[in-house]
């Protein structure tokens, strides 16, 4: 990921969010020194509404540090644990689970979590309204919920679902209702009556509120307010203040010691310049031998990462199958024919391989087939099969979506340019901010998206390839997918359940619905100076990371 430092100015420095807390920060909690303006380089969110937010970003980078679910991952183990509920109960025969919120949890703004506050996301989700996010994979499992009293609450699931408990449990954000509800009574026109939480005109208010989260549960905090204090400046850097009120920091003491997180809104190049300068605590990027060896002091202020986390799927090109022709196989297949993969693997310098499947390699799941060959004359010849030939005034005219700013992406928009372009397709490529491609797949003006896709941390690939899968966007649809999609959520035996999965991916390697290119390695440079960070089951995770204070970042 990539940034530039800029100086702060007195709401910006590692202190200026934790006097609004009503608490400071400790010298040291749980022998471990506090402190220490955890610094990283990215793309900007496009959203960070708990409720609404699809954007890696958004949610990897601010909403996994202010809001809380249900349950989360032991850092150490990968192993599904309590989290604000501290305790699950699923009945014997699997259709319920009865959950208990812990006791005494405030949100950073020191208001109690209320029930009412927990059953808000299903409240959303019932009402069927608001276009959900990442949340909605969770409450697509949901049938009812009984509040039972003001800490239990039972779910009952839709249906058998091998990880039911852990997609309601991850994904179940608990987010402050009164403040979303106080969001939209301020966006209400004139006299107009505040709507009903579960109408569709408060759905409609509540998804134009995407620079804000609200106070969470987290260890930090986002103060967003346009009326107030605000902590991101648009198109400069996001900064997470502490949340000294976190129930994490008192059930674990000396986990988040951080004293902020700032996230510095920059291209590839910018990130580089803020690497070079310091001013960031990891860099991800292609190439980081070559640059280690051409600066000497990186080596001595930075090490290098390379890993693999359940979540870190593959590029892909997701073909608009709603577009024509690209609901016709015979031109997917072409497009497929135009990735020059060996060359990918050369941008990502040996830290990627090839992808025919949206499962990690190795796994029991994962096809035995080869990726398309590359063949620009061959994709030529199908495209004329399907209709299209420069050279009878009948070019493939198309668009291709992609973000901009990330190096490697670039380079593969420029490989399959160069291969379009033999192939006689007159490419027209549109690389946008995060919140530019969001509102481009509205308009549904594209043919291709090329995006890094990730994975669900159990495998599915339920939301890739079934025809209502949440992250399907080019629509493709195909009665023996959505039947292998489906059975595979309900067998219970993990093999006969891989063997079914191994069934979807070949029928989705023959179809081509999307063109998967490499699965990456996460490759970084990483600040030698933070202490107990290294990379483990579920990647590269600051819970325990700390800094002794005379290598602190104020």
């Amino acid at each position: 990921m990539f940034g530039i430092g800029l100086g702060l100015t007195v709401m910006w420095n590692s202190s200026a969010g934790l006097a609004s807390t009503g608490a400071s920060m400790p010298a040291i909690l749980g022998g471990k020194p506090q402190g220490h303006v955890y610094c990283c380089a990215a793309g900007e969110p496009s959203d960070v509404n708990p409720f609404t937010c699809y954007d890696p970003l958004g949610r990897r980078l601010v909403l996994a540090y202010t809001h809380d679910t249900l349950l989360d991952r032991d850092p150490k183990t990968a192993e599904l644990r309590p989290a604000l509920a501290e305790e699950f109960e699923v009945s014997a025969d699997g259709s319920t689970c009865t959950f208990t919120m812990r006791e005494g949890v405030v949100f950073a703004d020191g208001a109690p979590v209320t029930m009412a506050d927990v059953l808000f996301g299903w409240e959303l989700a019932k009402a069927g309204h608001l276009q959900l996010g990442y949340i909605g994979q969770g409450f697509q499992r949901v049938a009812k919920v009984d509040s039972l009293d003001d800490r239990r609450f039972r779910v009952h699931f839709k249906d058998r679902h091998f990880a039911g408990l852990a997609a309601v449990g991850l994904g179940w954000i608990v987010a402050k209702k009164e403040f979303f509800v106080g969001r939209v009574q301020r966006a209400l026109d004139g006299n107009e009556a505040m709507p009903a939480v579960d109408s569709e005109r408060f759905a409609t208010l509540l998804g134009q509120v995407n620079e804000e989260c609200g106070p969470g549960t987290g260890p930090y905090s986002l103060r967003n307010d346009p009326g107030g204090e605000r902590n991101w400046r648009r198109r400069q850097e996001l900064l997470l203040t502490r949340n000294e009120r976190s129930w994490r920091r008192s059930l674990r003491p000396g986990t988040w010691n951080f004293g902020s997180m700032r996230i510095l809104c920059r291209d590839q190049a910018g990130a580089q310049n803020a690497l070079l300068r310091g001013e960031v605590d990891w860099f991800s990027g292609p190439q980081l031998d070559q640059l280690l060896a051409s600066q000497a002091k990186l080596a001595s202020n930075y090490q290098k990462f390379v890993y693999d986390y359940p979540e870190l799927g593959c590029y892909r090109i997701i073909w608009n199958c709603t577009k024509k022709p690209f609901d016709d196989g015979r031109v997917r297949r072409a497009m497929g024919m135009l990735v020059n993969r060996a060359e990918v693997e050369k941008v990502f310098a040996g830290s990627a391989r090839p992808a025919t499947a949206h499962a990690k390699i190795g796994s029991r799941a994962y096809p035995d087939v080869e990726p398309l060959p590359f063949d620009p004359q061959g994709a030529r010849k199908l495209l004329r099969d399907a209709g299209f030939d420069p050279a009878t005034g009948k070019p493939l005219r198309m668009t291709l979506l992609t973000y901009q700013g990330h190096e490697p992406t670039r380079r593969v928009v420029e490989l399959f340019a160069g291969a379009a372009k033999q192939a006689g397709i007159e490419l027209e490529v549109h690389a946008r901010e995060s919140s530019g491609v969001v509102a481009e797949k509205k308009r549904n003006q594209w043919h291709g998206l090329l995006q890094l896709q990730y994975f669900e941390a159990w495998g599915d690939p339920h939301r890739f390839l079934h025809s209502l899968g949440l992250e399907n966007e080019g629509k493709w649809s195909h009665p023996e997918a959505d039947r292998l999609a489906t059975v595979a959520r309900l067998e219970l035996d993990a093999d006969r359940r891989a063997d079914l999965w191994r069934e979807l991916h070949e029928l989705a390697h023959r179809e081509q619905p999307v063109t998967l290119i490499v699965h990456p390695l996460a490759s970084m440079l990483f600040n030698k100076n933070i202490e107990d960070c290294t990379p483990g089951p579920l990647g590269l995770k600051p819970n325990y990371a700390w800094v002794a204070p005379e290598h602190q970042r104020k």
